[in-house]
């Protein structure tokens, strides 16, 4: 978005962003048409929010958003933000970095009252035109008390009982940036910021490494079957999300948060009780692949021992056991075949068993599930999930019985 921008152009830049998202897909014409209701350079920005329209729909909700490829990679999709601002319940929150404000979105619909005051603040004056667009347009009914500034996050003044939520630039380029110390601001920034603050809130890389210290704790957040975001939480903010999980956070530890679609979560933390599993070299009774969250956490081991599973392939694999595990924080299926990691015998197999893989996972090994998928297609009706992982000796593969595989239309 241009910027400054007069409230007359950007009405118009509007009005063709609904006439083009109403359009579906945009053509010459269409493009000639934009161009000609609000110019050449305005025209630029809505095409490119138009083709991301679909893409931000998808992730932030339904809606005309205001957003740029970078802009919309980083956001954070609706149902974790709706998750995180539950953990915001104090008078005053800011959202630092706020990108086109998908978190100051949630966060001003949980706790947007007359009472608190939301200010969203971001360095890049692009970035604070889209927030403020963004929450006019989506944000029902509009909420004054939210103020959008453009500013240097550090610079900007912060109440002692506060509630901070950061989300610091983790892009530029040449690509995305994993060590804190890389982002913007940098990591050495976001520690002056949380030490002036009640509760802290900072979303960072999944695999970002950080020190785990007293009044921290750090969870890894699943959405769709992916890692979305590392959270670290200080100070109040623990308290929060404990509270909204229903258990305790332990300080200077970790949690996996698996996010539904509709926002309720699944946790697991470490259980100080439990043991890590066995080393084995096949399948026994059942297969589990734990949630994604809980493998980034580095809390494979943990959980495999909660539920008296063993370890196929070490904590990077497959988990084994007798019992099937009931919990949404895993995939765990019945095993009716194992053996050798074999073109031949396995296509053999499935033939024999009327069977086709409608699933494939693989761990610590060079195949590709999409062609597995295909090469197989053909071998059977029966919908299987096929597993290939790899022991302490040689590769397995196995077969289970899907809960929630397709009906076979062949």
């Amino acid at each position: 978005m241009i910027s400054p921008i007069s409230a007359d152009d950007l009405e118009r830049c509007e009005d063709a962003l609904r006439i083009a998202s109403a359009h579906g897909t945009w053509d010459s014409d269409l493009a000639a048409k934009i161009r000609s209701l609000v110019g050449e350079d305005l025209a630029a920005v809505v095409l490119v929010s138009l083709n991301l329209q679909s893409k931000a729909r998808a992730k932030l909700g339904e809606g005309i958003w205001w957003c740029t490829e970078r802009s919309l990679s980083q956001a954070t999709p609706a149902p974790v933000a709706e998750l995180k601002a539950r953990w915001m319940n104090s008078r005053s929150v800011l959202d630092g970095c706020c990108g086109l404000g998908a978190d100051t979105l949630a966060i001003a619909k949980m706790v947007g009252s007359a009472d608190v005051q939301v200010t969203a603040v971001d360095s890049d004056p692009m970035m604070v035109a889209m927030t403020r667009e963004n929450l006019r347009m989506n944000l029902q009914p509009a909420r004054p008390q939210v103020a959008v500034r453009h500013d240097d996050v550090a610079a900007v003044p912060i109440a002692a009982d506060a509630t901070v939520h950061l989300d610091p630039d983790r892009r530029d380029d040449r690509g995305r940036k994993v060590r804190p110390e890389d982002y913007s601001p940098p990591w050495a920034v976001v520690e002056r910021i949380l030490d002036r603050c009640a509760a802290g809130i900072v979303k960072l890389a999944p695999a970002a490494v950080i020190e785990d210290r007293p009044q921290r704790h750090r969870l890894w957040v699943s959405l769709g079957g992916s890692v979305r975001e590392q959270t670290l939480l200080t100070g109040q903010a623990i308290d929060r999300a404990a509270a909204c999980f229903g258990h305790p956070l332990i300080e200077a530890s970790r949690t996996a948060v698996l996010v539904r679609p509709d926002g309720s979560a699944v946790t697991y933390t470490v259980a100080g009780d439990s043991q890590a599993g066995r080393r084995v070299e096949k399948p026994m009774q059942y297969l589990a692949d734990p949630d994604a969250a809980i493998r980034a956490a580095g809390l494979t081991e943990s959980f495999a021992g909660q539920y008296g599973y063993d370890l196929l392939g070490g904590p990077s694999g497959f988990l084994t056991g007798d019992t099937a595990i009931e919990s949404d924080l895993a995939i765990c299926e019945p095993v009716i075949w194992s053996g050798a990691c074999d073109d031949r015998r396995l296509r053999k197999t499935l033939r024999s068993m009327n069977c086709y893989p409608w699933r494939v996972k693989t761990r610590g090994v060079s195949q590709n599930p999409n062609m597995l998928e295909k090469r197989y297609r053909q071998c059977g009706e029966r919908p299987v999930t096929l597993w290939i992982g790899k022991g302490p000796r040689r590769q397995f593969a196995a077969l289970t019985v899907p809960a929630d595989s397709p009906r076979s239309d062949r």
